[in-house]
């Protein structure tokens, strides 16, 4: 035990120090798109915007679907900025087995408009794994918050 002491602190010494979530002076803030799902299928989308915290937004979403009846809700992107661009995209596609599906994709930006845009589309394939651009999407909320 004695020679890997000095290794041990030699690695602690080295580790960064934690990030933390907001910049000295800067407001807490969550958001958050949650999708519910069904056989495979994404069939309501909710977000929340101006929450105290990530956590916060992602229950007040699932509560606004569970409100609607829906029984499974999956939290897909979130975003502790305070302030910024919300974009929420959705597409209807024809799947390479023949079967019609819609997928949601939501965006945060404290840049532009259309930098969330950008990253709702990114966060669209990265659930929508035989999705192409090709299949197009349509912008069905766009709000700063």
């Amino acid at each position: 035990m004695g020679r890997f002491l000095p290794t041990f602190i030699l690695l602690a010494a080295a580790a960064p120090a934690p990030i933390p979530v907001t910049a000295a002076g800067e407001e807490p803030g969550g958001c958050a798109c949650v999708v519910a799902k069904q056989r495979g299928d994404s069939v309501a989308i909710e977000w929340a915007t101006g929450e105290n915290s990530v956590s916060d937004a992602i229950d007040k979403a699932k509560q606004a679907l569970g409100d609607r009846g829906y029984g499974y809700a999956f939290p897909q992107s979130n975003s502790p900025l305070p302030h910024g661009w919300l974009v929420v995209v959705e597409t209807e596609y024809l799947t390479f087995t023949g079967k019609m599906r819609t997928r949601y994709g939501c965006g945060f930006s404290d840049q532009s408009e259309a930098d969330a845009i950008d990253k709702a589309v990114t966060d669209l394939q990265a659930y929508a794994l035989d999705w192409k651009p090709r299949h197009g999407y349509e912008v069905i909320e766009r709000k700063r918050y």
